[in-house]
């Protein structure tokens, strides 16, 4: 037998942990109705936040990879690659099946008589049920009723396999077609591209690629809901994809205004500016914000002292306040001034311009470090210092501003505090949340809170 059908078995036996494999070049037909998919995912998005990557309910990863748009309306071809994957295979942590391989959590949970209600399986992605991928839609809601997308526009495309855990084996991908009946009915609305008869064994992936004659406008309002079909359910995901509503406003541009943790604590006049009590920023699950009476240099003031301040979160002690975890205080001073900087950018740079897109540590951007060190505001000191979180905010904090052709005016003359004067720095309420105050305060920010005050 060869390596490849041993391969094929081996993905078969592993579809009793609850996936469905589909004969290659099968068409998919169910006698069961199909349960269309949500297509209000993508509510709420915005240019700032369009997602390019997203774990699908049904278990899977979905990224858009790549775009281009096309040269102009009258001639060339915009691309856009999307790729879907099941992820390797993880293992369970449950009581029943300890370190056991699986695909979802479901299959953790129980063996004979015994269960563990509350075991995961550790694989990305994991889903409780996990029943294998029969085809991958995408859909852009936005063209269906535009007249940007008419008849008449050249819409092609291909599907092909990635042989992602370089086994040797690909998955099996049928044929690019436009429009689908099983997840979208005839009356949806929506334009639809679709890669058919799928199998995608654990580790690897399938490339959907969609070309569309004269779309200018690259990355719009309208994200893409990407959908992918198991059994008899249709689920989907926000993701980015091409739209009539341009993102990238003309002149618009990528701008990017960045400023140490130190300026942000000692100058409270303009930190005041993008750290609102209406429009907080959000550290580790806490709106830090400035909402204290005018102290006669800033209006209205920073305190420290409380746990919704922003200077707590800027100033924190590692040391004095947290000893037993310092790093995860270090990742929150530097994530505290980050989201100032990404605040401070959205405010000042014109109107439709991408923020900080350009800025790249480690090949992440800022908004995906963002992401990363938000989700380890509960992790201990082992993985947070290995991370490369503290580095990388450290770096972005420290970086030059971009894309403003002149300094912002409040920039430009710090000195000059809320009531016109020329003041020069003011470090007051900065060093007394670095503890330096008798006695010393001990208010952390987020999950690591120190007795008496909780700050989670």
């Amino acid at each position: 037998m060869r390596t490849s059908e041993k391969k094929l078995q081996s993905y078969a036996r592993r579809c009793l942990l609850g996936c469905v494999a589909i004969p290659i070049g099968a068409s998919i037909q169910s006698a069961v109705a199909i349960t269309p998919p949500d297509m209000t995912v993508c509510g709420g998005a915005t240019c700032q936040d369009l997602p390019k990557s997203a774990c699908s309910d049904a278990g899977f990863q979905v990224s858009l990879k790549s775009y281009a748009p096309g040269a102009s309306s009258s001639e060339g071809t915009a691309s856009y690659v999307y790729e879907i994957c099941s992820p390797p295979a993880g293992t369970c942590s449950s009581t029943v099946r300890p370190g056991e391989p699986c695909l979802d959590s479901n299959f953790c949970r129980t063996k004979g008589q015994a269960s563990d209600p509350a075991a995961f399986c550790s694989r990305e992605c994991a889903a409780s049920t996990f029943r294998g991928l029969s085809h991958f839609d995408v859909t852009f809601p936005d063209l269906a009723t535009s007249a940007c997308l008419s008849g008449n526009t050249s819409v092609t495309g291909s599907c092909s396999a990635v042989d992602k855990n370089n086994d040797g084996v690909f998955p099996a991908v049928g044929g690019f077609v436009l429009g689908d009946s099983s997840c979208f009915s005839s009356s949806s609305g929506s334009f639809v591209a679709k890669c058919e008869d799928t199998i995608v064994e654990p580790g690897d992936c399938i490339e959907l690629t969609l070309n569309i004659a004269g779309e200018t406008t690259g990355l719009g309002l309208g994200a893409a809901v990407v959908v992918d079909k198991e059994a008899t359910a249709c689920t989907s995901s926000c993701l980015a994809g091409p739209s009539c509503e341009r993102c990238d406003k003309p002149g618009g541009g990528n701008h990017c205004l960045t400023r140490t943790l130190g300026f942000w604590g000692t100058h409270p006049w303009i930190t005041n500016n993008f750290a609102s009590d209406a429009s907080p920023v959000v550290v580790c699950g806490k709106a830090l914000d400035c909402d204290d009476p005018d102290d006669g240099r800033s209006a209205p003031a920073c305190a420290a002292g409380s746990c919704d301040s922003v200077m707590e979160g800027l100033g924190s002690s590692p040391g004095q306040e947290l000893s037993t975890n310092q790093p995860y205080v270090v990742m929150v001073k530097q994530l505290t001034a980050a989201k100032l900087n990404l605040a401070a950018t959205r405010a000042l740079a014109p109107a439709g311009s991408d923020v900080c897109t350009e800025w790249s540590y480690g090949g992440k951007s800022v908004a995906e470090w963002a992401s990363l060190c938000e989700g380890l505001c509960s992790a201990g000191k082992a993985t947070i210092s290995g991370s490369g979180c503290i580095e990388a905010l450290d770096a972005f904090n420290n970086s030059q501003d971009s894309g403003f052709d002149q300094t912002p005016p409040l920039f430009e003359q710090p000195g000059v505090d809320d009531h016109e004067n020329v003041s020069g720095a003011d470090s007051s309420q900065f060093n007394l949340a670095q503890g330096k105050r008798s006695p010393p305060g001990k208010l952390v920010i987020g999950k690591y809170a120190s007795a008496p005050n909780d700050c989670r």
